[in-house]
């Protein structure tokens, strides 16, 4: 095993001193059982007492903004209604009165200003879209009409009506019973309605943010698409039924959001920040309960007691004890991580929420001490801090023993590969062809062949040889971190109190006060890093140091720790404790770094503002357009999740295009999350450029001269074309022509074509229902015009997001309708009613109405719009039926309720029919596409991490190459090449951005699944049961890679020795005294892991990318596969005894030979310098990371073979362990094992 050079050596306290620590700390914690076993009992009941009122209920009524924003929308509902019940009023408003109420439930004036002005706009541009293609549509059925249909029809109408009692009302009744249609008019308003919804499906899909405008676009054309048919003439003002209320409603709310209560975009966004940190900051508060909670596992006196110098095994009991310790320790971890994913559920929505705001930030006045560039830069550090607690989650899922060979459950050890042969293709394990069963699917267990029953052996007996049972290593652990969890939460609470004092108009203290607090949390947080780095993480080392000395008691630890080939092996592989716990402080670092970046941020830009604010003007209000007709989701007020298509599923040729890498017409991933805030918007008028939309390329070649930079000006401009195995690029101007007939036509078969399609096809199922003769009298006596809207509104982008949102539907209506009812009756009671009555009784109905409206949870947001609309439809409606002179009444009360209902469940059911025939877009389909493509990103992930190790290895061997030849001449005009260090740090620098906007790309797809997978739940299941527990294998298999890639890459960052900045810039360190343990490290580091061995690399990416595509196209897979665990013990093992060899090679070749005869033939020596080296902490991780990759590869492998099945090679699985254990026998006869 190679090890780096030694350096300063430290004398570890003695046994005695260690030994007095724990005796001490088990005074402290209480030495009996009981006692323990009480506390901690009485701990956990604690924690499992959770409120059973939901958290957005509880904090909202107990939050003064959060009524202060209710009573600003209360009033603005309110208004609205009053407006309709005086006569001179509703005369002017229509049959549409209450359109403006229902406007104003349907977008409260709870956003911000900003956002309520935009959201407001795009709704009349859409509502003005749409009256102005339905006046075109009329003019145009004007000019189609039949002069001699429409004279025949004027006469019959008037012949009828100059006998009725009242002609006018005899003639109007005639103009809605259909008496004037003409079959060339009606066909032109169809056409133009089915125009619309095909524009408006398109929109809604591909530009989700102008979801809410495309949808009044529908309502307004419908109107006069529906109605307009049914008039002789041109009937342009039928639009003004809903323009007016639209109008009064935008009035009021103007007027309500600039008098009560008045908040600023910047003002909404530092508070959904604040809230993001305390998010944060709770998941380190659960870090320490559970570490606290992990402390009480161990006994330090029963443990003490069996500690004996001459090196006594432990005795059966006690290690009944620590196995039980270590079973209640993953009870905790498991219940943490359970905790730790709903908290990081919470932070991808609250993220979700800022993300849509900081792209509008600056575009307004506001008052603050900072610029909104100040508040971006602090968004961007949050991420890192959002990312890097993450990954402490990799120590919990050890202590939970997900995965890794001490896991009981991850490996079958009663397997024989034997039996694979009878019944294989029958009911195989991932034959061709399985039986049905109704039982539950059990986990997926790994075979546990001939290398992993060695590997796990030899784990489980040296873990037991060492004496350090893992609850010791916890109780430690808890001393070593707690305070610097505790300086990391105050941190974070300094930076809060920061942020609300900035948005505090009365300051609770001076401000003074609050940057004096800033400036001892940094100092504080900084001690505390520094002591945990330097100092505390010494303490996990000592058990170790007790023990060695203990079996070596002429052993001098300040020379030599381990010295002998079987004590390192012991050593590297049974220390599991050990090196798990520095799992946890290694990650713990980055947090406290990520901490200490945004700190440091914060306190420069709160030292640069002083103590007095400013008011900011308005800018970059060009970018407006851009950013509204991106395609990317998530506005923060939802906009884009108002009506149909939530259901966090992308669109199926976005899954595809980019699982197959088409860039052409996609973006990276770092222009996903930085390109729209790294620039500087109020420190200078420049703007920096956007992040590569590729990867670097060779650091080697840079263009130097005009000529090499006019050609790279040309290969800019050069268009490139994805890939298609059966035509090359275009080259002809027919060829381009063909390419888009090509386009047009996978457009239209495509999803979003088919989407669009249907939903034309449902309107026109429900619209010619009242533009025929026979029931267009029935239609509009019964308001069918709503039963199209719901038909349009209520359409899906996959079958368990249409059967989710049906139901959501159709409860918030039956709710509404209900709670409306009781409103009517409560206000007017079998009469017709008043206006003082209904209106008092409104006030106090609307409260509760606009509260939930106003602070509903995402997932409750359709149904308290369904029950906001239906509640203003039942009460204006019967106010209007009885106050207002209408051809159609639909009666009052419960008698226009049912009705309701019954449009909703029509309109609805509509939607579902057209969505279901010929084929449903599947919810199960589309999340396994999605989980092909995330695999994809994580290939791509682990392939930038591998390329920017690979270029900072060659950067090194370049140096030493060039370090050979004393003399270099350098030609004239062309500058010194930078040092070793400087292009280290160009290289991260270049790297960095990509690799963190990946990761947190993949963090955010992986956050989705729990939706994904509860809306595939909900799909139909016609073929059979849909296996959701393969599917939250998959889940969580992803999430462990994603950590384990995340630890490698802080790894090999941190090798060479590079610090942040507190601007955030990568700076260097002082490297040259320790260049050459430096690459010891890493030489140890890619030995040891195999992940730079080229056939082990490649088996790696060979298998991301056949799992994707079995995931995708659900073909399935060839049984005779390799096992990269096993293969990475191999590669490891042969690399090790590579290295041993050059060493001694070299060594010889220096004419040492005579030095290494003394050693163990040429064997390495670990030192106890080596194990003090803060550079142990980067290697263990790195290692056990590397472990686990390979481990949750096979294990993903594993259960896509057993979703997709795979092809049988009899004999395989028995020739494999017979030549595995041949090869082991053979190479313990040449000594290298």
């Amino acid at each position: 095993m190679s090890t780096p050079a030694n350096g300063d050596t430290a004398q570890p306290p003695a046994t005695t001193a260690q030994a007095a620590t724990d005796e001490k700390h088990a005074s402290q914690i209480g030495t009996p059982a009981s006692a323990s076993q009480a506390k901690r009992d009485q701990l956990a009941a604690k924690s499992k007492k959770p409120s059973k009122v939901p958290s957005w209920l509880k904090d909202n009524l107990t939050s003064a903004r959060s009524w202060r924003i209710v009573a600003r929308c209360w009033v603005a509902t309110w208004a609205n209604f009053v407006l309709m019940l005086p006569g001179p009023s509703l005369r002017v408003l229509g049959q549409a009165a209450f359109f403006g109420c229902m406007l104003t439930l349907m977008i409260p004036p709870s956003f911000p200003f900003f956002f309520f002005f935009l959201a407001f706009s795009m709704l009349a541009i859409g509502a003005l879209t749409g009256w102005a293609w339905g006046c075109a549509a009329a003019a145009a059925a004007t000019r189609a009409r039949s002069m001699q249909v429409l004279q025949a029809a004027t006469q019959r109408v008037r012949s009828f009506a100059s006998s009725a009692t009242n002609p006018e009302a005899t003639a109007r009744i005639a103009l809605f019973q259909g008496e004037y249609l003409d079959v060339r008019s009606t066909a032109v308003f169809g056409i133009f309605l089915m125009l619309g919804c095909y524009f408006a499906a398109v929109l809604q899909v591909k530009l989700p943010k102008l979801k809410i405008g495309t949808i009044f676009l529908l309502i307004v054309l419908d109107i006069l698409t529906t109605y307009g048919p049914l008039f002789p003439y041109a009937r342009y003002t039928l639009g003004e039924v809903f323009m007016i209320p639209i109008g009064c409603s935008f009035a009021i709310c103007l007027a309500a959001q600039i008098l009560i209560f008045p908040e600023t975009l910047a003002y909404a966004w530092q508070l959904s920040f604040v809230r993001l940190l305390g998010s944060n900051r709770d998941l380190i508060r659960m870090h320490t309960s559970a570490l606290d909670q992990l402390s009480h596992l161990y006994d330090p006196e029963s443990h003490l007691l069996h500690i004996r110098t001459t090196g006594e095994q432990p005795s059966s009991d006690l290690l009944d004890r620590h196995r039980k310790a270590e079973d209640e320790a993953a009870t905790i971890a498991k219940s943490l991580l359970a905790d730790a994913k709903a908290n990081r559920t919470s932070v991808g929505e609250q993220n979700e929420d800022i993300n849509g705001q900081t792209v509008f930030l600056g575009m307004e006045f506001y008052r603050s001490y900072f610029s909104s560039h100040v508040m971006k830069a602090a968004l961007r550090k949050s991420r890192s801090v959002n990312l890097q607690l993450a990954l402490l989650n990799s120590f919990w899922r050890l202590i939970a023993r997900e995965f890794g060979l001490a896991d009981p459950n991850t490996f079958d050890e009663h397997w024989d590969p034997s039996k694979a042969e009878q019944g294989y293709h029958v009911d195989g394990e991932h034959g061709t062809e399985a039986l049905p069963s109704k039982q539950r699917l059990e986990p997926i267990r790994l075979h546990e062949t001939h290398t992993i029953h060695r590997a796990r052996q030899e784990l489980l007996s040296s873990e037991a040889a060492q004496q350090v049972p893992m609850s010791r290593m916890l109780n430690i652990l808890q001393r070593v971190a707690a305070p610097s969890l505790q300086a990391a939460t105050n941190s974070i609470q300094a930076v809060q109190d920061y942020f609300e004092a900035n948005l505090s108009w009365r300051q609770k203290r001076p401000i003074d006060q609050v940057l004096q607090q800033l400036h001892e949390t940094k100092t504080q947080l900084e001690s505390a890093r520094e002591s945990l780095l330097n100092d505390k993480r010494l303490e996990l080392l000592q058990p170790y140091a007790e023990h060695f000395r203990v079996l070596h008691p002429d052993l001098d630890l300040t020379e030599h720790f381990l010295q002998t080939k079987e004590s390192i092996r012991s050593f590297r592989v049974g220390a599991r404790p050990l090196h798990v716990c520095l799992v946890y402080v290694t990650n713990l670092v980055d947090a406290l770094d990520s901490v200490l970046h945004l700190h440091q941020e914060l306190l420069d830009a709160a030292d640069r503002a002083g103590s007095k604010k400013r008011i900011w003007a308005p800018k970059h209000l060009s970018r407006l357009f851009a950013i509204l007709s991106s395609d990317k989701h998530g506005s923060a007020d939802g906009l884009d999740r108002f009506g149909q298509g939530d259901g966090q599923f992308e669109r199926e040729e976005v899954i595809d295009s980019e699982s197959a890498g088409l860039s052409s017409n996609g973006t990276s991933p770092a222009d996903d999350s930085d390109s729209e805030t790294d620039s500087n918007d109020d420190d200078d008028n420049t703007r920096t450029p956007s992040s590569r939309s590729s990867r670097p390329g060779d650091e080697e070649k840079t263009p130097t001269s005009k000529a090499s930079s006019k050609k790279a000006k040309r290969e800019r401009k050069q268009r490139y074309y994805a890939r298609d195995p059966d035509a090359l690029p275009p080259t002809s101007i027919g060829h381009r022509l063909g390419r888009g007939v090509a386009a047009t036509y996978h457009f239209v078969t495509g999803p979003t074509g088919i989407y669009a399609l249907r939903m034309c096809i449902a309107s026109f199922a429900v619209w010619i229902t009242a533009v025929i003769p026979h029931s267009a009298g029935f239609v509009y006596q019964h308001r069918g015009i709503w039963a199209l809207i719901m038909a349009q509104t209520a359409f899906s982008l996959s079958g368990g997001e249409l059967i989710v949102t049906f139901a959501m539907r159709l409860v918030g209506t039956v709710v509404g309708l209900l709670y409306g009812a009781v409103l009517w009756y409560i206000s007017a009671g079998l009469g017709n009613g008043n206006a003082y009555g209904l209106a008092a009784a409104t006030a106090v109905g609307f409260v509760p109405l606009v509260f939930v409206r106003v602070w509903a949870p995402k997932m409750l947001l359709l149904p308290s719009i369904m029950c906001s609309v239906s509640v203003v439809l039942i009460v204006g409606y019967s106010w209007i039926d009885t106050h207002l002179q209408v051809t159609a009444n639909s009666g009052i009360g419960i008698g226009l309720a049912w009705k309701r209902t019954l449009l909703v469940i029509i309109g609805m059911a509509v939607a579902l029919i057209v969505m279901v025939f010929p084929r449903p877009v599947s919810s199960r389909f589309l999340l396994r596409k999605n989980m092909a493509k995330v695999t994809r990103q994580l290939n791509d992930l682990f392939v930038d991490v591998m390329e920017a190790w690979i270029s900072r290895n060659r950067i090194f061997s370049r140096d030493a190459q060039r370090s050979g030849f004393e003399n270099q001449v350098v030609a004239d005009g062309v500058e010194k090449d930078v040092s070793t260090s400087d292009a280290i740090h160009k290289l991260w620098q270049e790297r960095e951005a990509v690799i963190r906007a990946r990761f947190m790309t993949i963090a955010t797809e992986i956050a989705s699944y729990p939706m994904q997978i509860g809306l595939a739940t909900m799909d139909f299941h016609i073929r059979g049961r849909w296996p959701a527990e393969r599917y939250v294998e998959l889940a969580a298999i992803h999430a462990t890679i994603l950590e384990s890639l995340g630890a490698i890459v802080s790894s090999v960052r941190a090798f060479d020795q590079l610090g942040i900045a507190p601007d955030g810039d990568v700076v260097r360190r002082t490297v040259s005294t320790k260049d050459k343990s430096q690459n010891d490290w890493l030489v140890l580091l890619s030995s040891s892991t195999s992940l730079l061995d080229p056939q082990y690399l490649a088996e790696i990416c060979t298998m991301f990318d056949l799992l994707s595509k079995a995931l995708k196209n659900g073909e399935r897979l060839n049984h005779a596969s390799f096992s990269l665990l096993e293969n990475h013990f191999k590669y490891a093992h042969r690399n090790r005894n590579m290295q041993r060899f050059l060493h001694r090679q070299a060594a010889v070749d220096k004419g040492l030979a005579e030095s290494i005869q003394g050693k163990v033939q040429g064997e390495d020596i670990l030192s106890w310098s080596v194990l003090l080296d803060p550079m142990y902490l980067r290697y263990t991780t790195a290692r056990l990371a590397s472990v686990t990759l390979a481990a949750q590869l096979d294990k993903f492998k594993a259960v896509v073979q057993d979703l997709v099945g795979e092809s049988a090679l009899h004999g395989f699985d028995m020739l494999k362990e017979e030549y595995d254990q041949r090869w082991y026998r053979a190479a313990a006869a040449v000594g290298e094992l």
